[in-house]
């Protein structure tokens, strides 16, 4: 799985337009192929903003990107305060292989 991580600065107190663009775009994502999921995060008071998004693959997250990048530039363009950063990652979790029904101690690796 891969994780598309947008970091952006808007004017402070721009939440009622962060919340609009995250809603366009949660829509958005969810039509694209591979999406997995989302969070958005806020600090509002500073004008500090994130849009995390979950794919199957890297490919997935590059092509909803193209997609989904020109769309948040051109909603945020009169109230952004810097370049976003915008990355890719693998998202690693120890916990994959694990059964879901099974208590797991760190012990026992």
């Amino acid at each position: 799985m891969f994780a598309r991580m947008v970091f952006f600065k808007l004017e402070p107190g721009s939440r009622r337009l962060a919340e609009k663009v995250v809603q366009e775009l949660n829509l958005l994502a969810r039509k694209q192929k591979g999406f997995r999921g989302n969070s958005y995060f806020f600090e509002d008071h500073k004008g500090e903003y994130a849009a995390l998004n979950y794919w199957e693959s890297k490919k997935d997250a590059e092509s909803a990107n193209a997609i989904m990048f020109p769309h948040f530039r051109e909603a945020v363009k009169d109230a952004m305060k810097e370049e976003p950063d915008l990355r890719i990652f693998e998202v690693y979790d120890p916990m994959e292989k694990v059964p879901l029904d099974t208590s797991v101690s760190l012990y026992d690796y």
